[in-house]
């Protein structure tokens, strides 16, 4: 592979991660259509937990047909390959802002994917540490990290079947603490 360089309506605001708007509700998991941005989870060796952007070409029962956006072949065009539902997400939306904390798990943009890890530290010029899971770590801007929304698929045992986890196995929603209300 040879890698290329590279944020609603509604009273809520979000933003996808490839950097366009979409309205809440837009996105539904599990289904597919052409022309959808999606993220890939990677099986190559040396991008393991890392999503990689990429457009539906073709849908079926059994897999999409996709164009990577970042990812060309030896002849210069864009790299395509059939990849099976359990590999796929539509592009997350996340909030426009959110609070970072040290030891928030996060997805961090490097190397044209976004890779699964936790914030560190914060600094005001350099941006967010992060520690990837790999047990690699770099400083990323603000702009680079988005809070992890779902826990990625995993591939059992070495082989191309891949698990998605149950839903009882995700972190429980962070709702914000309010203020309890008084009543006259």
């Amino acid at each position: 592979l040879i890698r290329t360089g590279a944020p609603c309506r509604g009273c809520k605001r979000m933003r996808s991660s490839s950097g366009g708007e979409s309205v809440l509700g837009r996105v539904t998991q599990g289904r597919f259509s052409e022309n959808d941005k999606v993220e890939i989870i990677s099986n190559e060796p040396g991008f393991s937990d890392a999503w990689a952007t990429a457009t539906v070409v073709s849908a079926g029962k059994d897999g999409c047909y996709v164009e990577y956006s970042k990812f060309v072949d030896g002849s210069g065009k864009q790299l395509r390959e059939k990849v099976s539902h359990e590999r796929m997400r539509h592009v997350p939306l996340f909030p426009a802002s959110f609070n970072v904390s040290a030891g928030l798990r996060v997805e961090g943009y490097l190397n044209d994917c976004w890779w699964p890890g936790e914030v560190v530290e914060q600094h005001p010029k350099k941006g967010l540490r992060l520690s990837f899971d790999d047990g690699d770590s770099a400083w990323l801007g603000r702009r680079n990290v988005r809070p992890m929304l779902r826990c990625a698929p995993k591939r059992l045992h070495g082989t191309d079947v891949w698990q998605v986890p149950a839903a009882a196995q995700l972190p429980p929603p962070q709702r914000p603490a309010h203020p309890p209300i008084r009543l006259p």
